[in-house]
């Protein structure tokens, strides 16, 4: 093959359409993130207004919690702890009317981590699919966004139950005894999933990475 058929056929490759539906998710992405924004800007001020204007007198206080909790209901009259429960519930929870004070802001760290990390994963998502539209495939830059994607997943799925459960401890200590028949304990769950799929990503950012390599070779070659 000649040098002109080589540049040729390089020229053509690079015109070729991006993949289908490329250009769609990244409008997507695009409109996600900027709506993530707004709304962390928004839920941040919305919290403090909420958590500061908690009456300071305890028996003015009728905040309610929203959290992950376990969830032990005994039967009626029965406060002893290994009595047999009525209803056993692992979820989100609605508390109301409690005492709590620091339980509020405790109860909505877990939301401004997740959205945390949803911002930062749109924001290399945004990244990798403007590449990909601009028909940019094996580039290192798009090697750097899926890597950094696998590693925001894996740091979630690590510090996330941690978190909840951290929190969960806070807040229970911050109300107290909520009911007599209501015994709750902080929720602990381990999503293994999460795990697989950022491993996966990073070793999907290694297979873009030799690909990369090659078609660097590739153009030195020619």
């Amino acid at each position: 093959m000649t040098s002109q058929e080589s540049s040729d056929t390089m020229n053509t490759s690079s015109q070729l359409p991006a993949p289908k539906y490329t250009m769609q998710l990244k409008i997507c992405f695009d409109l996600l993130y900027y709506f993530s924004v707004f709304f962390m800007f928004v839920g941040v001020g919305f919290i403090l207004v909420v958590g500061l204007s908690i009456p300071e007198e305890i028996s003015e206080r009728h905040t309610d919690i929203q959290y992950l909790f376990n969830a032990k209901m005994l039967p009626a009259g029965e406060t002893y702890p290994t009595a047999s429960e009525v209803i056993l519930a692992h979820g989100m929870l609605k508390l109301n009317n409690t005492s709590g004070y620091a339980a509020w802001f405790f109860a909505n760290i877990e939301t401004a981590f997740a959205g945390l990390i949803t911002l930062l994963g749109l924001y290399n998502l945004r990244k990798l699919f403007a590449n990909l539209s601009n028909h940019q495939t094996f580039e290192p830059s798009n090697v750097l966004y899926i890597k950094r994607l696998g590693y925001i997943v894996l740091s979630y799925c690590i510090l996330k139950p941690v978190i909840t459960y951290l929190c969960g401890l806070a807040i229970l200590a911050d109300i107290g005894r909520f009911h007599e028949q209501l015994q709750l304990s902080p929720l602990f769950s381990f999503p293994f999933e999460g795990l697989l799929m950022g491993a996966a990503l990073l070793v999907l950012a290694q297979i873009i990475n030799d690909a990369t390599t090659m078609k660097q070779e590739q153009a030195l070659t020619i």
